[in-house]
């Protein structure tokens, strides 16, 4: 099996994993206080990493351009925090590269465009005060990012839904797929046990549930 096999396979596998499973498992790889513009959104996907050090984001669209299909693009915007690298036109370039997701440790702007689109895009924050394309342009493209006590490169796995994202290295997400998977299904089983005495209707608006 190739390694393009593997990262597809990989991925294929924790499209049914939850960031809050991961969390019951591991601290190392969450990344804290980043979400999605909207809470259907989930994301799953191998990393390519950008850091952005300049009020000018111009570069990126190189590194748009740099991606391959279905990858996760992690922007550190964090030179600052207010000031918002992606908007409305990037999610498009975004789109048209195949991306399978945005992640912006920083702001984005055009929250009403963006919430129109298929792209999951996770952030900071959202900010009207965007970058602006005066002056040099520093972007990095496959830096390594660091977050509280641990790395993010490109080529690790991200998973990211409405209660968070992880980053782990691949390497960690074989080791503890089966331990993952174990805990889903026994989530499941406990929920399908209970509402097989219970009407699901009392408990959620708008839910349809077989058993």
């Amino acid at each position: 099996m190739s390694q393009t096999d593997h990262f597809e396979s990989l991925v294929a596998a924790y499209q049914n994993i939850a960031t809050s499973t991961i969390g019951h498992v591991l601290d190392i790889g969450h990344i804290p206080h980043v979400f999605p513009i909207s809470p259907e959104q989930k994301l799953v996907g191998i990393v390519r990493t950008a850091r952005l050090e300049s009020n000018n984001a111009s570069e990126l669209r190189h590194v748009l351009m740099s991606c391959k299909a279905n990858e996760v693009l992690m922007i550190d915007a964090r030179y600052d925090l207010q000031r918002a690298c992606w908007g409305e036109q990037r999610s498009v370039a975004a789109i048209h590269c195949g991306l399978a997701g945005v992640v912006v440790l920083g702001a984005i702007t055009d929250r009403t465009a963006l919430l129109n689109f298929r792209l999951p895009i996770f952030a900071h924050s959202v900010s009207c005060l965007t970058t602006r394309n005066q002056g040099e342009s520093l972007v990095e493209i496959n830096a390594e990012i660091y977050i509280n006590q641990f790395s993010v490169q490109s080529g690790d796995l991200l998973i990211a839904d409405a209660d968070g994202v992880f980053v782990l290295k691949t390497d960690i997400a074989y080791e503890y797929l089966d331990v993952f998977q174990q805990l889903e299904d026994e989530e499941r089983h406990k929920k399908e046990k209970f509402f097989s005495q219970e009407n699901i209707n009392d408990y959620y608006f708008n839910v349809n549930y077989s058993h």
